[in-house]
């Protein structure tokens, strides 16, 4: 078939078909027109019911020039397939099978090379398998360089081109000398959705393109996959928006795929629903057993539902996909063994953490975990550590716990003091999210009433601890003789009425002894 018809263009193809007979030319290329005109589209529906047309067209013409364009169009199907994390269907076979039959001034394999060495960068994919189609497709500097100016010249339509050069650009940027991208990522003047969309989706792209692109075209569906990212990439602070709806409609139209099946998981795991997470991130894990990030989200639901042994299997099965992972499948399965008190297992779990980064979560989780296991001089090294990177208020709290367990009643007193400042001020901007929160009229209510209810706990929480701290401060300066420093402590303490009793006990030492009559 290659030497049927090779040297053949498209514009020798269109002026043979427009010179036959007009009962039979005219309706195939009206029918070669619809098909363009969908490829142009550019969404995986529209690209499916062009490949089908060039095909049929094929066919009914006894023209295999035609199948260029199914070459093309399976190209671009291959690359969507990719985009979405999809299993790939037979497209990049058929290019293949397609390929060893075009003429050899089209480059064929170029463009299969090419294709081959473009991942796609779906949202929600495994960590995993980013760095093994890394490790297999990464593309030097120069061969980058090559495949560019190759595409400026080679030989199918401007429309194939533009996609593999805008994918190329977004998986490979040109950087300037100082390791900026040079240019932001285009597409051409006008372009079609097709390029709009390829265009759009790098990185966190401007969902407003992606809007326009699917009000272009209401098939391109794949447009709320890439919404739904750029939603809960924001969604800590302005809330996930319409992440919800547009990954149901994703996941509705593309099931098979396990980003979009992991993203709604997220999207649960956001809105505190476990549960439902929990059952996103399993279907996730049924499409890819190897999907490390699923397993990973698996494993915090399971902590927060309290399935702590559960949640260390999860863990180990994590270790064990990846045992140079990172630190965080030994974190968490560090905090489900101290949950079941089992010390020594926490205590190796956390080391391990520790030995990939330092982070204060991780320092703080060691020292508490120390502390438990009453190593107290291990317990303070990390606490402090942990403290000294402005760790959380639990980390204040346990380093304060381990003075008052020294006896080292000034610096415990001192200690609370810090703790309570951190519970007051972190109160105090919880509250504030809070008032936001409820002004915001564009949030699912649903949404809104549970991420409050969530909101005002964590207050309440902190409320508590901030004037338990005051008391344990208080405690701790009377005890080492500074009653000055403990008098006002304690007077905030007796704000709650939960502490009447020690309240009273302590501001009872605190005031000096009444004379006889």
């Amino acid at each position: 078939m290659r030497r049927a018809f090779a040297g053949v263009v498209v514009v020798g193809m269109l002026w043979s078909m427009a010179c036959s007979s007009p009962q039979v030319a005219h309706p195939q290329l009206e029918r070669l027109a619809r098909a363009d005109a969908e490829l142009l589209q550019g969404c995986y529906d529209c690209l499916l019911a062009a490949r089908a047309e060039y095909h049929r067209l094929a066919v009914a013409t006894g023209r295999p020039e035609l199948l260029v364009r199914a070459f093309e169009a399976d190209l671009l199907l291959t690359l969507r397939e990719k985009e979405l994390d999809l299993p790939p269907s037979d497209a990049i076979a058929e290019a293949r099978r397609l390929a060893s039959d075009l003429p050899r001034e089209l480059e064929a394999g170029n463009y299969l090379a090419l294709v081959d060495a473009i991942w796609g960068q779906p949202p929600g994919s495994s960590r995993h398998e980013v760095m093994a189609a890394a490790a297999a497709r990464t593309l030097s500097p120069a061969e980058r360089a090559q495949l560019r100016a190759w595409l400026a010249r080679a030989r199918l339509r401007a429309p194939l081109r533009d996609y593999l050069r805008l994918a190329l650009d977004c998986e490979y940027p040109v950087l300037d000398s100082g390791d900026r991208q040079r240019a932001p990522l285009e597409p051409p003047r006008h372009a079609a959705p097709l390029l709009a969309y390829r265009a759009a989706i790098c990185g966190l792209g401007p969902v407003a393109v992606l809007a326009a692109v699917r009000d272009r075209e209401p098939r391109f569906v794949e447009t709320s996959l890439f919404i739904a990212n750029v939603e809960l990439a924001a969604a800590v602070r302005d809330g996930p928006g319409q992440a919800r709806a547009h990954l149901a409609e994703a996941l509705a139209r593309f099931p098979a795929s396990p980003a979009i099946t992991y993203l709604s998981g997220v999207h649960e795991q956001l809105v505190e629903n476990h549960a439902e997470a929990l059952q996103r991130y399993d279907r996730a894990l049924a499409l890819l057993p190897a999907h490390d990030r699923a397993l990973l989200g698996r494993v915090i639901c399971l902590t927060n539902l309290g399935r702590h042994e559960d949640a260390i299997a999860a863990a180990t099965r994590l270790l064990d996909l990846d045992p140079d992972s990172r630190a965080d499948p030994y974190y968490w399965r560090a905090r489900n063994h101290q949950a079941l008190h089992q010390l020594d297992d926490a205590r190796r779990d956390i080391a391990a953490a520790r030995e990939v980064v330092a982070t204060a979560d991780i320092l703080a989780l060691a020292g508490i975990i120390e502390y438990e296991a009453t190593d107290l001089d291990a317990a303070q090294a990390n606490l402090t550590q942990a403290v000294s990177m402005n760790g959380d208020c639990t980390a204040r709290w346990y380093l304060a716990l381990v003075h008052r367990q020294r006896k080292r009643w000034l610096a415990s007193g001192h200690a609370f003091d810090d703790a309570m400042a951190c519970y007051r001020d972190r109160a105090s901007a919880s509250q504030a999210r809070l008032g936001a929160l409820l002004a915001r009229a564009d949030l699912d209510p649903g949404y809104r009433e549970r991420a409050a209810a969530s909101m005002q706990a964590s207050i309440d929480a902190d409320a508590k601890q901030l004037h338990l701290a005051a008391l344990l401060a208080a405690s701790g300066f009377s005890a080492g003789g500074d009653l000055a420093a403990a008098r006002p402590l304690i007077e905030l303490a007796g704000e709650d009425p939960a502490l009447a009793d020690p309240v009273s006990k302590l501001r009872a030492r605190l005031e000096p002894p009444r004379r006889g009559p």
